[in-house]
């Protein structure tokens, strides 16, 4: 179909509400290497709200942040003039450009400011700004990340519509190839103030991608399984009103002689009077309880019976496509409809208590402050999810019903009466969900002693999308960078920057370092199949060993082209490997013995990333920059599962692997 929406390829993968989503949101940029600007290439381009591209270079004053954050310099022929051996598309030669106009006053542009008039060129509809300072290691992080809560001043003649319109939402913050002394200290900042942190690096023909998220943790209520079981209820009991009156428009299906009208049952029907023939064939048709809950096919055998049983009230089963269709549906009779184990860890997650206290706006707020510790999207998830958890005590567990049905075939007048029950009886239940969650919110009002709330009633279309997607609620919650760092390299200088109160009083930090040591573990009986030194975790060891390097040396290994320099650097980078994997609990797995602590294959691994120097490669960049802003737009929209921890990419074979560390 033609259209003149730009967007509208995206808005079919994430509708209004992601397009929304990103639309109010600002990507912040650290450092503007080639991994740092494909990744934002890929945000720009389906539409994210504004950006701003940090990086260090010359600074003529001592001025503050705010002052110096500064809108994208006009495009210019100078900004295309490229190196030769350049490895990012978006920082060419440095430029100058002509300084009030006069083509006499010329000043050099920085590559924050080179980055972001190229990236702006990519989408009108996106503000881009760029942050000059005199290094990244000295910045000071906090200030940064609060000014940009305030949204990007006016600048260069921008309008102040232009500037609040830019004011976003949402923050996202991408570290690009940075070393440990700027990704630790951003890394609590971005931890603290409830903000996700996007960690992509390049180096050679290797790359990651690192995910922390936001904390508490980063709520998905549109997971988009690929896999969706139509929410039909057949094996609820009882069922809902609306579903017995239009099987009862069918009273026997054995004793309708008209063939046609035969052929377009719905299968839905087909199926309910199925169960009924097969109870009557077993010797119990009812459980064993108190509410004479009928049974269902269990066994395997049950189950063969019961598909017999509808192949066998066919007419001709060959012309009948409603009984093709209810043979293969046929599952859907046993399938259990009440929320999965799943979604109720998710549930067991949010406590009423909790959300009451980080609801309420307290006399310890910053005056005029309007924000919580607990970011609004995430107060709102846990507010429907307790409004969920009251409801599933009402209706035994089930869920809000979705109110769609799928395709079937069927004459028109069951097939519409059908999809009216279901969307009917859907109604009614987001009616409950959004009484019982106003009953919540007047609760918290009344515990909060008349103070204000960091939160209001859902709107109608965030209760219908709840509620659909009620059956795969998910959240994600990966430990900070910086307490992930301390746990592989406890003695690295870099952790000096951080005070020692920030390791203390970590959410779920053991329950989270568990899983990970369990996760490494079970990993390392699926190694790469063709050449198992190419397994991506091996690799990422040895780049987390190029920090440890950095950390002490404040270069990276290889720097130094001599032979005797190099092999000495991959002396001291397998000597950070060892060390690294026994902090991670993996030194006595025979894969590690087998092909990283055997000293000639592992020395081999340190020689390789040794040999990089730090190189940049652009089509590796692309691809980790590729996988990251996907996982950027996941973030940003609460839509689809995003990669639990880090991804790691071996250009050597390409291949990949997620591990969560």
């Amino acid at each position: 179909m033609a259209t003149t929406d730009k967007y509208d390829r995206q808005l079919r993968l994430w509708g209004a509400s992601g397009q929304r989503a990103l639309g109010s949101t600002m990507v912040v940029l650290v450092g503007s290497s080639a991994c740092g600007t494909e990744t934002l290439k890929n945000l720009v381009l389906p539409g994210v709200g504004s950006f701003l591209v940090v990086d260090d270079g010359e600074v003529s004053s001592n001025t503050t942040a705010r002052e110096v954050i500064q809108k994208c310099p006009e495009l210019d022929p100078s900004l295309l003039q490229f190196e030769a051996q350049s490895s990012n598309f978006f920082l060419p030669a440095p430029s100058k450009v002509a300084s009030g106009g006069d083509d006499n006053n010329q000043k050099t542009l920085s590559k924050a400011a080179m980055a972001c008039a190229l990236l702006s060129e990519l989408n009108p509809d996106v503000f881009g700004f760029h942050y000059t300072v005199p290094s990244l290691e000295g910045l000071d992080y906090s200030a940064l990340l609060e000014i940009i809560k305030q949204g990007p001043p006016p600048s260069n003649g921008s309008s102040a519509t232009a500037a609040s319109s830019t004011s976003p939402q949402k923050i996202l913050v991408i570290a690009a190839d940075q070393p440990s002394t700027v990704t630790l200290p951003l890394s609590y900042e971005c931890h603290n103030r409830s903000i996700p942190l996007l960690v992509v690096r390049s180096y050679g023909l290797l790359g990651y991608a690192r995910i922390q998220t936001a904390s508490p943790y980063h709520c998905i209520t549109e997971a988009k399984k690929s896999n969706r079981i139509p929410d039909l209820r057949l094996s609820a009991w009882p069922l809902f009103e609306g579903l017995k009156n239009v099987a009862s428009t069918v009273s026997n299906l054995d004793e309708m002689d008209d063939t046609k009208d035969h052929s377009h049952v719905p299968f839905v029907i087909i199926l309910l009077q199925a169960l009924d023939k097969w109870r009557g064939t077993v010797s119990a048709p009812f459980n064993p309880d108190p509410a004479l809950r009928p049974r269902y096919p269990e066994t395997f055998q049950e189950k063969e019976d019961f598909r017999k049983l509808v192949k066998g009230m066919a007419k001709n089963l060959n012309n009948e496509i409603n009984f093709e269709e209810a043979i293969r549906e046929a599952h859907l009779t046993w399938v259990d409809g009440r929320v999965s184990d799943e979604v109720k860890e998710v549930l067991d997650r949010v406590h009423e208590k909790d959300f009451f206290a980080s609801a309420t706006k307290s006399e310890m707020d910053v005056e005029g402050s309007t924000t919580s510790s607990v970011p609004a999207h995430v107060l709102q998830f846990q507010l429907l999810a307790l409004a969920l958890k009251r409801f599933l005590k009402q209706n035994d567990d089930y869920p809000p019903l979705e109110g769609k049905i799928p395709d079937m075939t069927s004459d028109t007048t069951r097939y519409v009466a059908l999809q009216e029950a279901y969307q009917k009886q859907a109604e009614q239940d987001r009616a409950k969900i959004y009484e019982i969650a106003k009953e919540l919110l007047d609760e918290c009002r009344q515990a909060s002693n008349g103070c204000d709330l960091h939160i209001d009633m859902p709107s109608d279309d965030e209760i219908v999308t709840f509620c659909k997607n009620a059956r795969y609620l998910r959240i994600l919650e990966t430990r900070p960078l910086y307490a992930e760092y301390k746990m592989q390299d406890p003695a690295s200088p870099a952790l000096s920057i951080l005070k020692p109160t920030f390791f203390e009083n970590i959410p779920n930090f053991d329950t989270i370092q568990a899983d990970a040591r369990d996760d490494l573990q079970s990993a390392m009986f699926d190694p790469y199949e063709t050449d198992p030194i190419q397994t991506p975790l091996l690799w990422w060891i040895a780049l987390r060993a190029c920090d440890a390097f950095y950390d002490r040396h404040d270069h990276y290994p290889g720097k130094h082209d001599q032979e005797l320099a190099l092999e000495s650097d991959a002396n001291e980078v397998y000597k950070f490997m060892t060390q690294i994997v026994t902090n991670l609990g993996l030194s006595e797995c025979d894969f590690i013995k087998e092909q990283l602590l055997d000293s000639a294959k592992g020395k081999d691994l340190a020689r390789e990333v040794v040999r990089y120097d730090e190189a940049e490669i652009h089509n590796i960049a692309a691809v980790v920059g590729g996988v990251a802003s996907q996982e950027a737009v996941k973030l940003i929209t609460g839509q689809y599962v995003p990669l639990n921890d880090t991804y790691v990419y071996n250009g050597i074979a390409s291949t990949a692997g997620v591990y969560k560390f």
